[in-house]
């Protein structure tokens, strides 16, 4: 049996933390929650029970997602799939965490409009400059 992905929109409940590896490989690690809404006995609309989660995304993804989000956005996850993690605490006791791993996050615009900024690789940011000032890129 395959392991479940998580997709959908999701708030943002703390700032993102990012980390590097010592290959200097990025990890941002994010809290977000989700909750549906229902109708309560007099048919009103209500939230309903909240979920709780942590995401993760690596590389570039998590460099440029950890300058373009913060506690209180929405987000958009698409594919997200799920991860268990064993460790022992400080006290010696084995836990298991669990967490899921996205390719793709985005920012919602469904309150609010978002800017994107493209940024490029070094080597096409040289290219570029160099043709501008008419000199044959490598």
């Amino acid at each position: 049996m395959a392991l479940p992905t998580l997709s959908g929109e999701f708030g943002v409940v703390s700032d993102p933390e990012i980390t590097f590896s010592t290959n200097g490989n990025a990890r941002l690690k994010l809290r977000v929650i989700a909750k549906d809404r229902k109708r309560d006995a007099n048919g009103n609309w209500v939230d309903g029970d909240p979920w709780f989660g942590d995401v993760v995304v690596w590389g570039k993804t998590a460099e440029f997602l950890c300058d373009s989000i913060a506690k209180g956005d929405s987000i958009v996850i698409a594919n997200a799939k799920a991860e268990q993690h064993k460790y022992t605490d400080k006290d010696g006791i084995e836990k298991t965490s669990s967490s899921f791993v996205a390719d793709s996050v985005g920012v919602s615009t469904r309150w609010g409009a978002a800017k994107t900024q493209r940024v490029m690789d070094t080597q096409s940011a040289v290219s570029n400059v160099m043709e501008s000032l008419g000199a044959t890129p490598f």
